[in-house]
């Protein structure tokens, strides 16, 4: 049994999706294969220009016109051939249910309109995409992801009901993966208590992927994606990058955590525990072998580097020029933890605590009411924090760093290199 997930580039207009449909043809055996796929091309960021045109009283009516031609110029070019494909109506549909959503958000935060608005990327790119499989012969059947993948509702950060998921998908899907392909979103899941959508963190169906994988015991999981596998570091930004083979799931989980943007750090857990192998495919070059993550040794002496944006300084000093000490520290990083707010770095010293973490203003703000009355609470936004795996004497030089514009925050192991510095 196999699990594909194909993300946004791979399905981005019509050639992307009849190649989509090549590769599972070719490389899947038509049978016993799930297909895990994301929203279309620049979806999700027009659905949230969308919600925020929405929620600033803007013209968002046009938005959602603009994006429904999008996804009908894709399937009017699929199916030039059968204009009457049942496709044409499912899409209409679902773009009607969409402003119906937006017409009935009254007294809903505005994280869980986010969720309930932000899914229609998937459910519409899925239809399509099963749609195309059984026009080309290969049968299929579209699956509802939020029936199987249970989550809590932590809007926008759902945190997965393992045992309910677990459950649900060993009782149900193994029999339906007999005789035919089965097609479903990912990035989404269902509330266990309300029957709502939740999502599972932004690009997040790399996730969605391992857990499928994980629950029904697959054979391997493969992410296929506009690279070759997984390199030692961003080629837009390295050159003579480095592609690596094979990798331990433990290394792999390092690279993702610090911000290696190939796989969402939350896929490799689940397949680890239940020893799945993770390959990374080029879907432009599918025949190439890629990265296969697994039990494998890894090559220590190879320097990774990993650059994450959208970084943020904060600081907590003491206002009464007492010690941070180790009770503050904890309800510091218990609060942190409570508002999902990733901490990718730390220091402190005697009166001041300082966090390295992805940029979120509003979640900044909640920081500050909540600590205002015994912290200075600074933020220095705008960020980079540069990760080096195995570094070596020159490596800043080696790799053209350019650090002109100021280190902020630097840390250094035997083993790891980081620093934070403006851009």
């Amino acid at each position: 049994m196999k699990v594909f997930k194909f993300g946004g580039a791979s399905v981005k207009d019509a050639d992307a999706v009849r190649n989509v449909v090549s590769i599972i043809n070719n490389f899947s055996e038509r049978k016993q294969v799930m297909v895990v796929v994301s929203a279309m091309g620049k979806t999700t960021n027009k659905l949230e220009d969308i919600l925020s045109s929405f929620l600033k009283d803007e013209d968002f009516v046009s938005l959602i016109e603009d994006l429904k031609a999008f996804h009908f110029d894709i399937i009017t070019k699929l199916f030039q051939e059968d204009p009457k494909n049942d496709i044409f109506k499912q899409v209409d549909n679902l773009f009607f249910l969409l402003e119906k959503k937006l017409e009935k958000s009254d007294d809903v935060s505005e994280n869980e309109l986010y969720d309930q608005i932000i899914c229609f990327g998937e459910l519409i790119s899925t239809h399509i995409i099963a749609a195309y499989l059984n026009h080309a012969n290969i049968p299929t059947q579209w699956i509802d992801a939020r029936h199987y993948i249970l989550a809590s509702e932590d809007w926008k950060e759902g945190i997965i009901n393992w045992d309910w998921t677990e459950q649900t998908i060993r009782t149900e899907l193994p029999n339906m993966l007999e005789n035919q392909v089965l097609v479903t979103q990912g990035f989404i899941g269902g509330s266990m208590s309300s029957n709502k959508t939740v999502t599972l963190g932004r690009e997040g169906s790399d996730f969605s992927a391992a857990i499928f994988g994980a629950c029904l015991d697959a054979d391997h999981v493969t992410i296929w994606k506009d690279v070759p596998g997984i390199l030692n570091a961003d080629p837009r930004r390295i050159r003579n990058t480095i592609l690596f083979n094979e990798l331990s799931y433990k290394y792999a989980a390092e690279l993702t955590y610090y911000g290696a943007s190939v796989i969402h750090p939350k896929t490799i857990r689940p397949l680890a525990i239940k020893n799945i192998p993770l390959l990374v495919k080029s879907f432009i070059k599918p025949e190439q072998q890629g990265t296969r993550i697994g039990n494998f040794p890894t090559e220590e002496d190879v320097t990774s580097i990993i650059f994450k944006s959208k970084q943020s300084l904060i600081t907590f000093e003491e206002k009464d020029f007492l010690n941070v000490n180790r009770a503050n520290i904890a309800i510091i990083f218990k609060e942190l933890a409570r508002y999902h707010i990733e901490v990718n770095l730390t220091k402190n010293s005697a009166h001041k605590l300082t966090i390295c973490t992805n940029t979120n203003k509003s979640k900044f703000r909640k920081l500050v009411q909540l600590f205002d009355k015994h912290f200075h609470i600074e933020s220095i936004d705008n960020l980079e924090l540069v990760t080096i795996k195995n570094p070596f004497h020159d490596v800043l030089t080696a790799y053209d760093i350019n650090l002109d514009k100021g280190v902020l925050l630097e840390q250094k192991t035997d083993t790891t290199y980081q620093l934070v510095r403006r851009v």
